[in-house]
């Protein structure tokens, strides 16, 4: 919790530092990048990770990441070749607002991959302080970096080489602690059990890819939604707002979220039954977000103009408008994950087309009534929040397997 807290407290003390050297522009090219590569990237490494928790043999489960992290590397290269050919075949890349910077998707992605797989395994082996460590240098480097090609360039280029350069050194950093054979170590890799996972794990490819790729798309939607109806910096006042209404997630709940993830998914093994962490991680995150989001809900435009200038002003007010729905994930987004454990994909999935046309929707349907881009986003915020409604009542049932339904 300490680096977790470190690691969030770091941007937060740059925001005003930085929102003075970038404009609202600079962060909605960041925006763009990190949509897409948040959006291809769940094909490369958000299914077949979960094996990392779900084998019940250590042994197993250090053949799992080098399983994931093979599939990674091969959707990376994948999607390097899909790049050249759109380069140099279309002029969908040259004209595109993010231009040169799609070269660099494929490094994202492979780095993105490599985090997530070794964090979960970190947190596997309940390796807390690698986590921590990790999120700590992460967080220091890319501010650094962001801050100091900021002053060079005074352009979008230190935000995303800062961005790219986190996950760079990131992944190395846990590749060095976790490539051994010591008992945290991940051992070399077995081809010969490849075969049997993808078998095994194959209802988390063809359903839970699809659910995370469409949950991606759903987060990220009003980047290219916002962007098509009202420009890039009413994406860039968007991104500057969710950036920081993110923080108190990352702040208050990742560290609760992670042990949750574990002891839910040891105690449903055993018993199949994770109830009582459930309501537990229920209630203690409910408790932790009642004071922050209250302080955003009265005060966020006020505190936005006076942390980071008055050209800030508007983020807050997406900010304010934005409160409700980062409450409800803030809470319930977390507990999710019971459907992963109680294998539940199918149902998971239907409830991501749910998401995603309720969100396509919202957009259009408020542009189609000619509304400005903050009704777009205020009807995005309440019907999303409504479904996530739906999800918490799903989660709690299928926390105790012989109360389905």
């Amino acid at each position: 919790m300490t680096g977790t807290v470190i690691a969030v407290i770091i941007p937060i003390l740059a925001a005003p530092v930085s929102s003075r050297i970038f404009n609202a522009a600079d962060y909605g090219i960041l925006a763009l990048y990190g949509a897409m590569s948040s959006i291809f990237g769940v094909i490369a490494y958000a299914h077949y990770m979960h094996g990392i928790l779900l084998e019940k043999e250590i042994d197993d489960a250090r053949q799992m990441v080098w399983f994931t992290l093979f599939f990674c590397l091969a959707v990376s290269l994948l999607c390097a070749l899909v790049i050249g050919s759109l380069y140099f075949l279309t002029d969908i890349i040259k004209t595109s607002t993010v231009g040169a910077w799609y070269w660099f998707l494929p490094v994202s992605i492979l780095c993105t991959g490599i985090n997530s797989c070794l964090l979960l395994w970190a947190n596997r082996t309940q390796q807390y302080k690698s986590l921590a460590t990790n999120r700590v240098v992460q967080s220091i480097l890319t501010v650094v970096i962001q801050i100091g090609l900021g002053l060079l360039f005074r352009n979008e280029t230190g935000l995303l080489v800062g961005f790219i350069s986190g996950q760079l050194i990131s992944a190395a950093l846990l590749v060095w602690r976790f490539h051994g054979q010591g008992e945290n170590g991940i051992g070399n890799p077995k081809s010969s059990t490849f075969k049997g996972f993808a078998i095994k794990y194959k209802g988390l490819l063809f359903f839970s890819t699809p659910s995370e790729f469409m949950n991606s798309l759903i987060n990220q939607s009003p980047v290219f939604f916002l962007q098509k109806f009202a420009g890039i910096s009413a994406v860039g006042n968007f991104n500057f707002s969710t950036r920081l209404l993110g923080m108190p997630q990352t702040l208050l709940s990742t560290a609760i979220v992670e042990i949750f993830r574990q002891k839910a998914t040891t105690e449903y093994n055993n018993s199949e039954n994770c109830r009582p962490i459930f309501v537990k991680t229920l209630k203690a995150l409910s408790l932790i977000s009642a004071l922050p989001f209250l302080v955003i809900f009265i005060f966020s435009p006020s505190i936005f103009a006076w942390a980071f200038g008055e050209q800030w002003r508007e983020a807050g007010v997406i900010a304010q408008i934005l409160g409700i729905l980062y409450l409800f994930r803030f809470i319930i987004s977390p507990l999710t994950y019971v459907y992963t454990i109680a294998r539940h994909y199918r149902e998971d999935f239907v409830m991501h087309i749910v998401l995603l046309i309720v969100t396509i929707g919202s957009f259009y349907l408020t542009n189609l009534w000619n509304g400005d881009g903050k009704q777009m986003i205020l009807i995005y915020s309440l019907s999303y929040s409504a479904v996530y409604l739906i999800y918490l009542s799903r989660s709690y049932q299928l926390s105790k397997r012989y109360e389905r339904f």
